[in-house]
This record gives C-alpha cells, structure tokens and sequence, in this order.
C-alpha cells in the first residue's frame, strides 16, 4: 500500500516527467511493497489485471522496474529512483534529436503549406442577410471595387442602401459606378475625403458588383436567390486590383 504520507507533489512531478497516471500508481504500489506478484500490485494499485501487465511492460521499458522469478512466480521490482533521471535524460536526448530532424523537415513542412494556401478558398452564400453582412464587412475596409446602384437599391431598400454606402458609412477606397440614373446622383453627392468615386462609360453595365479587399474578392449577383461568391487568394485578388488601376488610369 502507498504511503500515505507521501507528498503531494510527487504525482504531479512524475507525470511532469512522462508517466501517465495508471503508471505512477503501479510505480508508486511496487516502491511501497519492494517486490511482488502482478496480482498484489493491480489489487494494491486497484487497476485491473489486464491493464497491469501492460503497465508493468511500460515500465520496464522505462527502465524503471524490472521483472524476477520467485519460484515460478514472476516478481516485479523497482529500479533504484535515480533511474527517473536516467530515464529524462534519455527523454531530452531523443527531443533533441528530434528538434533536429523536425529542423531539417521545416522546409518540406512548410512547401505542403503553401501548396495548401495557394489554393483558392470558395464559398457561397444567399440571402438577404448574407448580402448585407458581407456589405458590411467588406465596406468597413480599405477597398476597390464596381457597383451597379439601381440593384443595390432594389436590393436593400434606399434607407439600408444609404446606410451602407452613404456619407455616414465612412467609406475608404476607390470605386467604379455603373452611369444611370443612381449612379450619377451617388456620385455627384458622395463627399468622403477617403473614398474616390468614378463612373464608369456608357456603354459598360452588369448587374452583379464586385470587391477586392487585403486577398480576398467578392461577388454579389443580383437574382433571385442574391448569391454572394467569395474566393479568398491573393493571385486571384491581385489580378483583379491589376485589371481595376489599368481601367482606372483610363478614366477620370
């Protein structure tokens, strides 16, 4: 039976030092009885029998108990306590190793993960919620972007339309608008000193919007089901901020 008076903090510093809990038990019950059979340390140790054999296993490959013949009995018994060291010891040397190998695999690690990023992560969502909250966001930042203002508001109504894109909303970017009759009248009133506002020719119209922000571009469809298409990648976003200062620097 474990000594009662043991320390408390013997536990904690033996799981500290790579045993889990079952093992500190069977650890501690075969320090306590010297010697003994596996039936006496599971029945002291209240694990299981099948559960102890494998424990004990554990151990010896530790270094930390080692196995003697009584009889026809086997007997298990602890290892000198210094062994603990011993066995860290081996612990930070196979770490080390290891830290090294891991050290030799980062650049191999790291290639897996650009692959991974440079692929372009879609999504898709609907709704009017959807619309708006994507709006929101996007709008909050530093933008390029073409917007078409009669669908916006259809969409969302002149008082939600306004709120996201009037003088309030303190936008931030430059922005190409489709020339009808909203789009002249937003442009003629928009007034922010950090956001640029141009229309675009005549003859170019669409009924969808589009935004670039930081690596990410959004499209909002204006059908039925207002389907917002989202591909966060910074190649792609890039080309489109490329396609968007050329028609830019084209128009004034």
């Amino acid at each position: 039976m474990i000594e009662k008076n043991l320390p408390n903090a013997i536990r904690p510093l033996l799981k500290r030092a790579g045993l889990d809990a079952r093992e500190i038990e069977i650890y501690l019950t075969i320090l306590s009885l010297k010697i003994a059979p596996a039936s006496r340390i599971a029945k002291e140790a209240r694990q299981e029998r099948s559960n102890t054999y494998l424990i004990l296993h554990s151990l010896q490959e530790k270094g930390l108990i080692s196995e003697v013949e009584r009889g026809k009995v086997r007997h298990f018994v602890a290892e000198d306590p210094n062994r603990l060291l011993v066995y860290i010891e081996e612990k930070e040397k196979e770490m080390q190793q290891i830290h090294t190998l891991l050290g030799d695999a980062l650049p191999v690690l790291r290639s897996i993960t650009k692959s991974i990023t440079d692929q372009p992560r879609v999504t898709l969502s609907k709704g009017f919620d959807a619309m708006k909250q994507s709006y929101r966001e996007i709008l909050s930042q530093e933008f390029v972007g073409a917007f078409n203002l009669e669908k916006v508001y259809e969409a969302f109504g002149k008082t939600i339309a306004e709120s996201l894109f009037g003088k309030a909303a303190e936008l931030k970017g430059r922005e190409f608008v489709i020339n009808n009759k909203a789009g002249k009248e937003y442009v003629k009133k928009q007034n922010s000193p950090h956001l640029e506002s141009r229309l675009l020719p005549k003859d170019i119209s669409f009924n969808s919007d589009i935004l670039v922000f930081r690596d990410t571009v959004v499209f909002f469809a204006y059908d039925d089901e207002k389907t917002v298409v989202r591909i966060e990648n910074q190649n792609i976003a890039d080309l489109l901020t490329s396609w968007f200062e050329m028609l830019w620097l084209t128009t004034k």
